[in-house]
């Protein structure tokens, strides 16, 4: 594929992103690239194939919609010209020595290779230079969930990880869980407590605990501020003065004898203010 590869600018219009079904968005990922790319300009070129009907991206979806955010005409791109398969692959491959591709990416161009190009397993992971086995895992793990979910996962209204646990419940309950977990804005760890619970339940109680989460998910204790911040500085400072006092010589505590007396004076009377105000 790199033989036939050549650098060219290509005018943003006539990007086509039909292999952009099999990424997932990330609001945040893309405020962060329109910055850079505000900042610094295009850092390296896209990557597409000619097709029929113009070009296709295949890599640099990201810096695409930067550039339309910030209404520029024209990328830098580099060009090949290689088959439909060979794109879903070239998807995994340029992405993967920098890790810039998700499981469940990965997971969504199997299943297009595997349900939308016939291709067996077996040849799916002959074009990867992969196991079978890791082929029939990612493609297990997107088949758990429901197509409307998927589309979720897509659009990033739901994260990678919020959607593997959503693949332990049944393809039935996954949109009303969804909706849940949206509405009431949980995090991944909140999340991840509901649904725990919720398979440990029978399938018929799932709507009474999605009506009333909040008795199953614990909320998130606020970060402490003012005197509670500066106690639990004090719990750390303390934790990590009695360890480094216990692994000292007698030497270096021979050393630091004025320092010892008045840490120990200091918390003494804290002690005392702390037991006589309570």
């Amino acid at each position: 594929m790199k033989a036939e590869a050549c650098i060219e600018e290509i005018a943003v219009a006539d990007l086509g992103e039909r292999y952009g079904a099999l990424r997932i968005v990330s609001p945040r990922a893309d405020t962060a690239m329109m910055r850079s790319i505000q900042k610094y300009g295009q850092m390296s070129p896209v990557v597409c194939v000619r097709s029929a009907d113009g070009y296709e991206l295949i890599d640099g979806f990201k810096r695409l919609r930067a550039y339309r955010r910030l209404n520029r005409s024209l990328l830098r791109a580099e060009t090949m010209e290689v088959s439909a398969r060979a794109c879903k692959a070239a998807i995994i491959q340029l992405n993967r020595s920098g890790k810039a591709i998700t499981d469940m990416e990965e997971a969504m161009i199997l299943q297009s290779l595997h349900r939308e190009d016939g291709l067996m397993q077996i040849e799916i992971a002959a074009l990867l230079g992969r196991h079978k086995s890791w082929v029939s895992r990612r493609i297990s793990l997107i088949e758990r969930i429901s197509e409307d979910v998927q589309q979720d996962i897509r659009l990033g209204l739901i994260s990678a990880s919020v959607a593997r646990d959503l693949a332990k419940l049944p393809r039935g309950n996954q949109r009303a869980t969804v909706d849940v977990v949206l509405k009431h804005r949980f995090t991944t760890r909140e999340t991840a407590e509901l649904i725990s619970h919720m398979v440990k339940r029978p399938r018929w109680e799932y709507q009474t605990i999605l009506a009333s989460p909040w008795e199953v998910v614990e909320p998130k204790q606020p970060k402490p501020v003012g005197l509670g911040a500066r106690l639990i500085s004090m719990q750390s400072i303390c934790l990590s003065v009695s360890s480094g006092y216990k692994k000292s010589s007698p030497e270096e505590r021979g050393s630091l004898t004025d320092l010892i007396d008045r840490a120990i004076g200091a918390a003494e009377e804290a002690v005392q203010t702390m037991r006589a105000e309570r």
